[in-house]
């Protein structure tokens, strides 16, 4: 086990959080938030929460900051961009279980692109299959659902998009100050979120009432675990052990809504057996892949 385990303990919590905006996200949408108005919002709360990271930096902004942080910002943005095309397509229940495969993904990009300052190892590449596997176990959906070629396509997109940005990131942190390099990958990403503004259904800036209040709700945490994410993977060099430790944002979602479901008016908790078994396999290959993680850093 590493002497450090801060940064495994910042992704666990990144997890957390996402998933707490996650169920708040889901009350929002089914009260008419509007799904692309939404991730705007939320895309916007998120890049102000890193605007006080300059005046962190112990150097100013630099020109290479701007050049590599609007990368980072413009490959996040057409991740999302394919995951909210995958989620306006009928094969909405693809995606989460196949965005498990992000962790994959990271390793497979910081070994063909040489970006890891040390080679990855074995039990790395174990974590993060089994991560895989226990998002795709524990977020599939309960019943058979159609699938293309073009969902599946979409959701594989979005999960190297996001994986390809975690392998970069700590190599470009590592190159300047990680404050600087990661307000302007944010703020890039909240000014590219104008340019969803035209699909947004409806009066985009009038009040939607309780719809607004939950979706503000989820947008507080989604930022928070923006931050503890670029802490955990641009300040660290561990970004596929670290999206591991992320990848219980599933499981954090399942406890929750069994938690706060009901209360919520959601009802997600009345899974069957055979969904509830998966799920427990799921949760126990995730649990093997986190105890792998450290191990192989």
């Amino acid at each position: 086990m590493p002497s450090n385990l801060t940064p495994y303990l910042l992704a666990l919590s990144a997890g957390l959080a996402y998933s707490v905006s996650a169920l708040f996200a889901k009350t929002a949408l089914e009260l008419g938030s509007g799904a692309s108005r939404s991730l705007i919002y939320s895309n916007w709360v998120t890049a102000l929460f890193f605007l006080p990271y300059p005046l962190l930096a112990d150097s100013p902004l630099q020109a290479s900051d701007f050049q590599n942080g609007a990368l980072l910002g413009t490959i996040f943005f057409g991740a999302q961009s394919l995951c909210f095309a995958a989620l306006r397509s009928s094969d909405a229940s693809m995606v989460t279980p196949i965005m498990g495969s992000k962790s994959v993904f990271v390793a497979l990009f910081l070994f063909l692109l040489g970006l890891s300052p040390h080679p990855i190892g074995l039990e790395t590449w174990a974590a993060a299959g089994l991560a895989a596997t226990a998002v795709a176990l524990i977020g599939w959906p309960s019943k058979a659902m159609p699938s293309s070629f073009v969902g599946i396509f979409l959701a594989l997109g979005t999960a190297a998009g996001f994986g390809l940005v975690d392998s970069m990131v700590p190599h470009f942190t590592h190159q300047s100050d990680p404050f600087n390099i990661l307000f302007v990958m944010f703020s890039t990403l909240g000014l590219l979120s104008f340019l969803l503004i035209p699909l947004s259904r409806g009066k985009f800036l009038l009040s939607r009432g309780r719809a607004d209040r939950w979706m503000w709700a989820s947008s507080l945490p989604m930022g928070g675990q923006a931050v503890l994410m670029s802490f955990a993977i641009g300040f660290f060099r561990v970004p596929t052990e670290a999206n591991v430790f992320y990848s219980c944002r599933g499981l954090w979602a399942i406890l929750l809504v069994a938690w706060l479901g009901k209360r919520m008016g959601l009802h997600e908790s009345n899974a069957p057996p055979s969904t509830q078994i998966r799920r427990i396999i799921g949760a126990s290959l995730l649990l093997l892949g986190i105890y792998l993680a450290p191990v192989g850093s």
